[in-house]
């Protein structure tokens, strides 16, 4: 049912593209027709920054702290893996699914927060650019090598079979902003506006090359949770959402824990309780009292520093207070306290992940089942359980149970384990 809803909305893509391209066409002749308004340097660099303009997330990824695989070095350690386990993992999910023709370089990055993530960016289909995965430290601090199979195939999946046509097309919008560029600068020529107008433009073609598809992204969440159980196995791929899933509640307890220092200490900086919530994460899995015992540490350090009336202090209050509005800290820490009283199921998979080896198929059945007969429970303590219809990413619960539905007993479909 998913791989037809994809192919469909793949094909509302192709119509959408064709509008582009009409759009573009269109464009350029209205323009060409005009009579002559901007220099030719001008329209030059206006058509530019619409092009370019478009690509400027691109700067973030060559900004991020992070390294290929390739370049690290052998020796380095991150948690039980190595560089060279890391490279063969990576080659085994290619080859197991299929993907060994297909060039993507995997990334490491040196951060803290647990995800990983993949971009496929194509002028047109073929014409690869920066097609890559990235996974980030602590997720490999996080997970054995099995899980990291799964997570691996995952981001494969949105770099490959699951990639939107949008994606693999990026010259059409960026032609689009550039001629828009153009149109809306002539419009706009008796006017200083008209130096603006790339911004406009690129926010048009980016709204028109990712509107088509952005609905779709849980769809293609859960095919990507397809491919990452093929890579690894059921099992697997079900631990890694559940320690993701606990990952999440306890740096959410840390969250809540920085709101309520806020609050009750209002002339401290946010964005230094910010940082020393950074600082108080190891890489990996987060020890909820270790974590919370060494953020206290670092608020009482904060407090002492804030309370000496020196030059120094004076100059952080003023110049790094980087304050926020209170009305919404104390909504979103009233929200977060509403959230830690919910029930949860009567099944802890805390618990379960302590099991040596991890939950058996028969543990993991008993759990979709509380899951399942107490759909007004939650599995963990985090504000996506409760209600992920604003996210585009589909909760932990959801993921399980369509883990377990398409791979587990009974489902015909089976993973290898």
């Amino acid at each position: 049912m998913l791989l037809k809803k994809f192919q469909a909305q793949e094909q509302r893509s192709v119509i959408w593209l064709g509008l582009e391209l009409f759009a573009i066409l269109a464009g350029m002749a209205w323009w060409v027709a005009q009579p002559p308004g901007l220099p030719d340097w001008q329209s030059a660099l206006l058509f530019s920054g619409g092009f370019l303009g478009l690509f400027d997330f691109v700067l973030g990824v060559f900004m991020t702290n992070r390294k290929a695989l390739e370049d690290v070095r052998p020796d380095a350690r991150f948690g039980v893996h190595t560089r060279d386990s890391l490279l063969a993992a990576t080659r085994r999910v290619q080859e197991k699914l299929g993907l060994g023709r297909h060039g993507v370089r995997v990334y490491l990055a040196g951060e803290k927060d647990v995800n990983a993530y993949a971009l496929r960016l194509e002028l047109l289909p073929g014409w690869r650019l920066f097609n890559s995965v990235q996974l980030n430290r602590s997720i490999l601090h996080l997970l054995d090598e099995q899980e990291l199979e799964s997570v691996i195939g995952h981001e494969l999946g949105h770099v490959f079979p699951y990639s939107p046509l949008a994606s693999r097309c990026l010259l059409a919008p960026a032609l689009l902003s550039g001629v828009l560029s153009l149109v809306l600068a002539h419009a706009l020529r008796d006017y200083d506006l008209y130096v603006g107008a790339p911004l406009l433009a690129i926010g048009v073609a980016r709204w028109a090359a990712f509107s088509t598809w952005a609905s779709q992204i849980r769809l293609v969440e859960f095919l990507c949770d397809d491919l990452g159980a093929r890579a690894s196995g059921l099992l697997p791929a079900m631990r890694v959402e559940m320690k993701l899933a606990l990952e999440s509640e306890a740096r959410g307890a840390l969250m809540e824990r920085v709101i309520e220092a806020k609050l009750r200490h209002q002339h401290l900086p946010i964005g230094g309780l910010i940082q020393d919530y950074e600082n108080a994460l190891p890489f990996g899995r987060v020890e909820s009292a270790e974590a919370r015992a060494r953020l206290e540490k670092n608020f009482t350090q904060r407090l002492v520093e804030a309370d000496q009336l020196s030059v120094k202090g004076m100059f952080d209050y003023v110049f790094k207070s980087n304050d926020v509005d209170e009305d919404v800290l104390r909504e979103d820490l009233a929200k977060r306290r509403r959230i830690r009283q919910a029930v949860k199921v009567p099944v802890s998979i805390k618990e379960l992940l302590a099991k040596p080896g991890g939950p058996s198929i028969h543990e993991c059945d008993v759990l979709i089942t509380a899951i399942e007969t107490h759909p007004d429970h939650i599995l963990v303590h985090d504000i996506e359980e409760v209600d992920d219809s604003l996210s585009t990413h589909p909760n932990v619960s959801r993921r399980l149970l369509y883990l377990w539905r398409n791979f587990g007993p009974g489902a015909g479909n089976h993973a290898p384990d």
